[in-house]
């Protein structure tokens, strides 16, 4: 089972850079996130992106920027191509190509989370050193590490759900991104137009009674609950003879 695990990873790991319409456009998606969250953000916050919560846009958004158009590859990207039925053809396991897919999408997109964490880490500590050396606040850096890893997972179940059931890339894209997306413009619109009805010293009294730490674990108490939830979902949607005859 390890071994069908490992030649699905390295099967879509090869071709992980040459997604869509080609290797520039999608190493011009890498680009956008680390020029903004690793060069960008950083320099403008400096000391405050370490100890101001700051940095949990990396956590937050990275997944969806890079894990959205790979993970809507990983089974419409097949039936486009014509190449699900050889591969649902093979006699690799349901569970080996379900789960090596998920977790090459889940490494790349967890992995340059933590990359420009370190990144955007540095880049601060060189605008502002003075001979000691800063470093995330603890809950902070647990929250990144956590909401990371949790959102990375939501995005590619949810991802793996579309995908099985779409035509197109452009259209599974297109269903999952409006699905993550709405809801994110959404609670931006409400945190931006609130003080247009509310003081902002009646906001901040009534935000200083909470305590973000318990918040923090609900939210990360949720997501696990609805990756799990995702994950059993794409486990019983993943059927051989299902998509076979599809």
């Amino acid at each position: 089972m390890n071994t069908d695990i490992m030649t699905i990873i390295w099967k879509e790991s090869k071709g992980l850079l040459k997604q869509g319409k080609g290797r520039s456009k999608s190493i011009l998606v890498l680009l956008t996130p680390v020029i903004m969250f690793g060069i960008i953000l950083p320099i403008q916050f400096r000391e405050e992106w370490l100890d101001m919560g700051w940095s949990l846009t990396i956590a937050l958004f990275t997944p969806i920027v890079l894990i959205a158009p790979t993970i809507c590859e990983s089974f419409a990207g097949e039936r486009e191509r014509h190449t699900l039925e050889t591969l649902l053809a093979s006699r690799l396991p349901d569970r080996a190509i379900l789960f090596g897919k998920m977790l090459v999408s889940i490494i790349y997109g967890y992995g340059v989370t933590i990359f420009l964490l370190i990144m955007s880490l540095a880049i601060v500590n060189i605008l502002v050193w003075n001979g000691k050396f800063q470093f995330y606040q603890t809950n902070i850096l647990l929250a990144n590490l956590g909401l990371g890893l949790l959102f990375s997972g939501l995005m590619v179940s949810l991802g793996i759900l579309i995908s099985l059931r779409s035509a197109t890339v452009q259209s599974a894209q297109q269903v999952l991104m409006m699905i993550v997306v709405v809801p994110i413009f959404g609670l931006q619109a409400i945190v931006f137009l609130l003080p247009t009805f509310l003081p902002m010293s009646s906001i901040r009294e009534f935000l200083g009674k909470f305590n973000y730490d318990q918040i923090l674990l609900v939210i990360l108490g949720v997501l696990l609950l609805i990756d799990i939830g995702f994950l059993l979902a794409a486990m019983s949607r993943f059927k051989r003879s299902r998509l076979i005859l599809n």
